[in-house]
């Protein structure tokens, strides 16, 4: 059926145009019947086809016109972030060898800045990028500053960079184009506290804007890095690859901001270097001559900025500058070295972390980079009473630093023993009952119990091992032995061999533990120097040693009857009440060797069994501790219960 002028389908005019050749007489059939149509859903179809084959060199001016007029009206029906047959219509016309400069400017005019991206990608020919390009400097003449409004109205050449693999032309100008950084004038009228919250808001657009534009173009962080060099732009780059994607970042890139950051903490602890000397009684020119060759190696405005710590003098700049470089330190932690030193951190709202370019072990590396810088602040901590240590974030950091140092000497684990008595003096103090206040007193907690645990062992640790710390065998539990997987728990023992004390915490932690962790009962009692008798004391001192609930009982009762040479000794030292309810093989069986143990010590005697069943053994509470030995020998002999043997 012929539509709108055509004598022939439509479809079968796409067909034709698709094989036709150059100037056959097929291709000026089909064109002919083109021009008599006005629109059709295969138009769009049949133009494309007639400029991919047979007029891909030479076309006359009314097709490449229809086939800009008729892409441009399709296009407003497809979102800007298609790539959809329309779009392809007009590139295809505006790239055409004999389309002229007044058909592209004007067709381009025409675009959204998202069309605009499409017709600029790498695929695209140059001309017709370089077309695209100067369209975008036409939109933008003059860069504006950056504002949060311009996040929800974003700038023609923002709206460009959405599009991923940009030609080379077309990225270039519209990085240059961008807003630049915020207008930091101060406004009529304007209060120093409105214009910081200004300025402050601005700024965090900024950020915004150039962590999209590196997350869509992960090919060019390198490009991006080298051109903002001397520019405001540039530290906001390199922070927002450090701290907020550096898992897509290229290894050598990643690793070259990270040592480029670390490289700066040296004017902090310079800082904190000559704050000291002032506080302990130096006068300016003192600090100044003693700091001297230090002072000559900065530049004038890190110069400068050290300068105003000297014209203090010991005045109250001085008091907060000593804590310049731990200051540096827990900043930095906190945040731009975050997900490079906690890896498994850089994840989604919702499903597995991400993968990283950068290998494991060069992650690790970049770790201890940090750790060795960590340290330095660290020597430059001393407590502060009008300060002191009372949040999360002034221990953060000195935790990532325990668990990336390749090795934690006696001077840092004196100095963080310090640490840690500041902070449980700074634990009591008064807080706010707000989530915030609470949460973070939790995390507080948290934190001194964990590098607690990493300072208390005797013995040096790994990085991997001190996630997982234990702390001093001495001071270590059963119930914190039970909450850490067999490797943990084999490093720490295979560390402090030949602690019989510890090996006996670490098998009292199965009753705690269950079945958990696929650790192995016999394996750890095999450490011990007398393993038979290790576990008859165990057991015969239970309520002292463990403590607990009925569930603790009946788990050391599982793993005590299930060694191959368990004693009756050993069985008639449990508690009565849960030796007779521990289970043999079989859900529903009791264990046969208890069973076994009962009628042979009661044998015939009614009189017996029936003082057994009137015993006062109980599932709970003191008597639930009665042995099964004491029970049966009273059983048997007519004599006075006993008493539960004693608690802790």
């Amino acid at each position: 059926m012929a539509t709108n002028g055509s004598r022939l389908p439509v479809e079968f005019l796409v067909a034709v145009a698709a094989g036709a050749d150059a100037g056959s007489a097929a291709a000026r059939m089909a064109a002919e019947q083109a021009r008599a149509l006005s629109d059709d859903r295969q138009y769009t179809r049949l133009l494309e086809a007639l400029l991919t084959k047979p007029f891909r060199n030479e076309a006359p001016d009314w097709l490449l016109e229809a086939a800009v007029t008729n892409g441009l009206r399709k296009a407003e029906s497809e979102p800007d972030y298609t790539v959809g047959t329309a779009i392809e219509l007009v590139a295809l016309a505006l790239a055409h060898p004999e389309c002229g400069d007044a058909l592209r400017d004007d067709a381009l005019r025409q675009c959204t800045a998202g069309q605009l991206g499409s017709l600029g990608t790498a695929r695209r020919p140059p001309v017709l990028c370089r077309a695209v390009a100067a369209e975008l400097r036409r939109r933008v003449p003059e860069r504006p500053f950056i504002t949060p409004t311009l996040l929800k109205e974003p700038t023609p050449a923002q709206l460009v960079l959405r599009t991923e693999r940009l030609h080379d032309d077309v990225f270039n100008a519209a990085v240059s184009l961008l807003p630049d950084a915020p207008d930091d004038s101060e406004r009529d009228n304007e209060s120093s506290h409105a214009w910081w919250e200004r300025f402050k808001q601005a700024f965090a657009a900024w950020e915004t804007m150039w962590s999209g534009v590196l997350k869509r173009h992960p090919d060019r962080h390198s490009q991006l890095v080298v051109g903002a060099e001397g520019t405001d732009a540039h530290p906001v780059i390199m922070e927002q690859l450090l701290g907020s994607l550096p898992w897509m970042v290229e290894p050598g890139l990643l690793k070259r901001i990270a040592l480029e950051d670390l490289d700066r903490f040296a004017q902090a602890r310079l800082v904190a270097r000559v704050c000291r000397v002032l506080q302990d009684g130096s006068s300016s020119e003192e600090a100044r001559e003693r700091f001297a060759a230090d002072l000559a190696s900065l530049g004038e405005e890190d110069r400068e900025h050290i300068e105003r710590y000297l014209e203090d003098g010991g005045g109250r700049r001085a008091r907060w500058g000593v804590g310049a470089a731990v200051s540096w330190a827990s900043r930095a932690a906190e945040g731009r070295w975050r997900l490079v030193l906690n890896p498994a951190e850089a994840k989604p709202s919702y499903g597995d972390p991400y993968t990283w370019l950068t290998p494991t072990g060069e992650l690790a590396e970049l770790g201890q980079h940090f750790a060795d810088v960590a340290v330095q602040a660290l020597h430059t901590w001393q407590p502060n009473d009008s300060l002191g240590i009372s949040q999360a974030g002034d221990l953060r950091w000195v935790h990532t630093m325990l668990l990336h140092l390749p090795e934690v000497t006696p001077a840092v684990k004196k100095t963080v023993q310090s640490m840690i008595r500041e902070a449980r003096r700074g634990q009591a103090r008064p807080r706010s009952y707000d989530y915030t206040a609470q949460e973070d007193h939790r995390q507080f907690t948290e934190l001194i119990a964990a590098i607690s645990r990493i300072v208390a062992d005797p013995l040096p640790q790994t990085p991997a091992t001190r996630r997982t710390a234990l702390g001093d065998p001495e001071q270590v539990t059963p119930r914190a032995l039970s909450a850490v997987t067999a490797d943990v728990l084999d490093e720490y023992l295979d560390r402090h061999a030949g602690n019989d004390e510890l090996i006996e915490k670490a098998l009292l932690s199965f009753a705690h533990s269950g079945y958990g962790h696929n650790r192995s009962f016999p394996d750890v009692l095999a450490r011990h120097t007398n393993p038979r008798q290790a576990v008859h004391t165990l057991t015969h001192e239970l309520r002292s040693r463990l403590g607990g609930n009925p569930a603790n009982r009946e788990a050391w009762a599982r793993h005590v009857l299930a060694l191959p040479d368990c004693s009756n000794e050993t069985v008639l030292a449990m508690p009565a009440w849960t030796a007779l309810k521990t289970r043999g093989s079989h859900y529903d069986s009791i264990h046969p060797t208890v069973v076994a143990l009962v009628v042979g010590t009661l044998g015939d005697d009614d009189h017996a069994w029936q003082r057994l069943a009137d015993s006062p053994i109980s599932s709970s509470g003191p008597n639930a501790w009665l042995r099964l030995g004491d029970i049966l020998t009273a059983a048997v002999k007519g004599t006075a219960w006993p008493k539960p043997p004693a608690t802790r």
